[in-house]
């Protein structure tokens, strides 16, 4: 394993960013200057010593900061909501403003009179600094309102059904604009990379969280790696509850699905302490191959607790943990569970992460973050190994994450500037055990009827003609020394290797009149199986049209890739004796990091304080380009790599700011994935892909419609949740003759009938002189398929989800009882997120489910 020494200028630099800034704060967790502004009095001399209170309209919460002898004060952390701003001086009246935080930094000036005036003024955040990249602010209330159509994967779910640009698919997986699920997670500033569904991971549990800002627009500098999408999260905080407060909820479902959810924060102005706890079981815990859940039990448990410490009034302390674990069966097909197949899944996670946040003064700040993570992955097979089919599976895998990241803030006139690094250190460790159990599978011949010959004496295609029978096209002769059905042995697998990135970035944000310019550069290290580097410049420019009420920005970025984590070393085995020549792999090659070019343009626009539009066109050309396959159509999946990418899209959103009771947004989006061959790494045991092609994580439109009324402050509400999906590209069923291929319950997966008769389990359509369809799947006509202009897609998908509830059912003192009623897929709809993915496989939707819940507020 080739190893190169890090550069001592990257070290040097990482040292002095440290020690001087003492401490960092991420711009993109919203610990950055959220608000700030001066106090004067009416003659324009500034006012030490004034209190200015932010009072959350939705909880009540306050946070208080009192001005320097400069007469500035400085809020570094606010969650994004509706606040109001108030300032208090002896012998001055009081004035207050209430302002529309939505990740944005606001600059809030007051003035002070003498006499007994008030005045009360609505601010919108995003008119006020037109810098940050285009993103959508999931508010307090849709995190808590809006039906997950995932039960093992809400915050997967709820990301999907209010952002544009994002196709759903199976088990808490999405792809953002295009892309193989390239997203980054930022908790409370600590950066998360790694995958995130449930089969690689354990999401944070959206029971911890208080706000959440999903970004999709330009990067900036001190966004590096997976770009494509970062979720800025922040978890509650206990500081300043004098009495104990929080949330008791029970809630039970549809497939014997029950949740005990609850949290608890309290401290005082110095200490404060938050605890989560969640528990879920569920028969349909992930999605299955089949429209029933056979085999598809499931549990997790996860502990959240955020303590935070004040020091001193400018200087904080605080320290996330969590643990968390699943256990869970893989769903079945008809054809696995006839056999009894029984393999299971463990994900154990933890995370220790403190940080410490230092403001230097009414202008700079600084923090601090370190962390260490774990994800730890147990797959188990059957007892009997021919009970799986189409192959057994063993697996053990661990990855360890940590890291250091420190940043420095300044923000006076005109700039807004931060300095920047970033240290991670990732440890991998990958075991696994696989066999061929199904004689089928890999059979070098094909019977009459034209699907593979299940006979066993059959390991050459020489041996085809003798019989009667035809070559199978897609025997794979390396394979017969793991076909367990001929004599093969189990194969075993076994890698370790760890993997150190470095990064220094810097960026300033520079205000003229109407113009604001965007200049940032960012150097990243990559020392892992390969070793590589890249100074990416971050530039862009935005003009508020004030009259219009509307900011205009255009973007560049040049972002610098790296392979995914997950299987990473089974995916970049190329010796003799490796995983690809073991298992006869069509082509390996170690994954190299890539480059990508991105431009971004768009606009965001206020129509009358009641309607926030914005739009978004970006391309993106990657060299390089990254996704997943899977090992012999298990749950092994690792990544690959071709020689570049093109995607472009457009993304809108409309949303309704809250107005006598009804609140909602629309949005739609049409982003095109385009893959280019050859495939450049990792291992691949599919056909290789043409010259171009959509990969199937492609979906040309897609579209959320959400709306809420409630009847008063207290009253019963009413949500309905609309999405439309286009379809993911559906790769393995390029025309009818492949489908007619397929085993009966593929076929009456992918709803295949021949006019009136429709394939099953046992009746598969072989051949067909009436009218050849598929219900779930649109494959083009004989001829006309072009894997780049027409490929087969899922067919199209309209789901409504309604939920009804009232938060105020009884209340006493301080103590409140509500209810709840979600229903998930009201018109229950048979559809697909995917079919024979060669990331995960055959899943279908959630039927329609049915969940009532009570919760105590105390």
């Amino acid at each position: 394993m080739n190893r190169t020494r890090i550069p001592f200028r990257i070290l040097a630099l990482s040292a002095v960013l440290i020690a001087c800034s003492r401490t960092s704060v991420i711009a993109q967790s919203g610990v950055s200057s959220a608000l700030s502004g001066i106090v004067t009095d009416a003659t324009g001399a500034t006012v030490p010593g004034a209190t200015v209170t932010a009072t959350s309209i939705s909880t009540k919460t306050q946070q208080s900061a009192t001005t320097g002898a400069d007469g500035a004060f400085l809020f570094s952390q606010l969650s994004a909501g509706i606040y109001r701003i108030a300032a208090q001086a002896p012998g001055f009246a009081s004035t207050a403003q209430d302002v529309t935080y939505s990740g944005e930094p606001i600059r809030l000036d007051f003035t002070l009179a003498t006499e007994a005036v008030q005045t009360q003024v609505t601010v919108n955040a995003h008119e006020l600094y037109p810098t940050e990249p285009a993103h959508v602010d999931i508010t307090p209330e849709q995190i808590e309102r809006i039906p997950s159509q995932s039960v093992s994967s809400p915050l997967s779910s709820l990301i999907t059904l209010t952002t544009p640009g994002v196709s759903a698919d199976s088990n808490g997986s999405f792809h953002p604009l295009g892309d193989h699920a390239e997203a980054s997670f930022v908790i409370d500033g600590q950066p998360i990379t790694d995958q995130q569904s449930r089969t690689f991971s354990t999401q944070i549990s959206l029971n911890a969280l208080r706000s959440i800002e999903v970004r999709e627009g330009s990067p900036q500098a001190d966004v590096g790696d997976k770009t494509s999408m970062v979720i800025v999260a922040e978890t509650r905080s206990g500081l300043d509850q004098r009495r104990p407060s929080g949330v008791v909820s029970f809630s039970r479902s549809s497939f014997a699905t029950t949740q005990v959810s609850g949290n608890v924060g309290f401290g005082t102005a110095k200490f404060g302490s938050f605890t989560a706890v969640d528990g879920i079981n569920s028969g349909r815990f992930l999605d299955a191959p089949e429209p029933a859940a056979l085999h598809a039990n499931g549990n997790a448990q996860n502990l959240i607790e955020r303590l935070d410490f004040k020091i001193t009034p400018q200087t904080s302390l605080q320290l996330n943990t969590s643990l968390s674990r699943s256990w869970f069966q893989t769903p079945n097909t008809l054809d696995q569970q006839a056999l009894g197949q029984n393999q299971r899944q463990t994900v154990d996670t933890f995370n220790v992460a403190p940080s410490i946040v230092h403001t230097l003064n009414s202008v700079a700040l600084s923090q601090t973050n370190l962390w260490v993570r774990q994800d730890k992955i147990r797959y188990r097979p059957s007892e009997d190994l021919f009970a799986d089919t189409p192959a057994t599976l063993a697996q053990a895998r661990r990855l360890t994450n940590a890291g250091i990241r420190s940043e420095f803030t300044y923000a006076r006139g005109r700039h807004t500037a931060m300095i920047g690094a970033d240290w991670r250190h990732t440890f991998l460790s990958e075991q696994f055990t696989t066999g061929l159990t199904d004689p089928a599978y890999n059979s070098p011949c094909l019977g009459p009827d034209g699907s593979p010959s299940p006979n066993t004496a059959y390991i050459d295609p020489s041996q085809c003609a003798p019989a009667g029978l035809t070559v199978d096209p897609g025997f794979l002769p390396g394979l017969l020394a793991i076909d367990l059905t001929r004599n093969g042995q189990l194969f075993n697998f076994k890698g370790y290797t760890d993997i150190k990135q470095e990064a220094v970035f810097g960026q300033d944000s520079i205000r003229l009149r109407n113009v604001t310019f965007n200049l940032g550069l960012r150097f990243d290290n990559y020392n892992g199986l390969t070793s590589s580097s890249e100074f990416q410049p971050r530039v862009g420019a935005a003009y508020t049209a004030s009259r219009l009420h509307t900011v205009f920005h255009l973007a560049y970025s040049r972002v610098f890739l790296t392979p995914y984590n997950e299987n990473l070393i089974v995916a970049s085995s190329s010796s003799p004796g490796s995983t690809a020549g073991a298992l006869g792999a069509v082509d390996s090659a170690i994954l190299k990091t890539g480059r990508r070019n991105q431009f971004n343009v768009g606009f965001e626009t206020q129509v009358l304080k009641l309607l926030s539009l914005s739009g978004e066109y970006l391309w993106k050309f990657t060299y390089g380009a990254y996704d997943f396959d899977v090992l012999l159509n298990s749950p092994l999946t690792f990544p690959t790599q071709f020689r570049k990418s093109k995607i472009d899209g457009a993304l809108f959103r409309a949303t309704i700011a809250p107005t006598h009771g009804f609140t909602g947004y629309l949005t739609v989006s049409h982003v095109r994935s385009r893959l280019f061959g050859p495939e450049t790494g990792g291992v691949s045991f599919s056909p290789p892909y043409s010259n171009v092609a959509r990969p199937d994580h492609d979906e040309g439109l897609a579209m959320n419609l959400y709306t809420r009324y409630q009847i008063g402050s207290r009253g019963p509400w009413v949500g309905v949740s609309y999405r439309y999906d286009g379809g993911l590209v559906a790769v393995a069923v390029p025309d009818y003759a492949t489908a007619l291929r397929l085993t009966g319950d593929e076929q009456g997966q992918m709803g295949l009938y021949c006019g009136a008769t429709f394939a099953n389990a046992s009746n598969p359509i072989r051949s067909c002189g009436a009218h050849l369809g598929a219900t779930r799947i649109r494959i083009p006509p004989a001829g006309t398929e072009n894997d780049d202009r027409n490929p087969p897609r899922i067919a199209v998908r309209n789901v409504v989800d309604l939920s009804i509830g009232q938060d105020d059912l009884f209340r006493h003192e301080k103590q409140i009882l509500g209810v709840r009623l979600d229903v998930v897929n009201l018109a229950n709809v048979n559809g697909l997120y995917n079919f024979l993915s060669t990331f995960s496989g055959t899943h279908f939707i959630s039927p329609r489910s049915i969940t009532a819940q009570i919760r105590y507020t105390f």
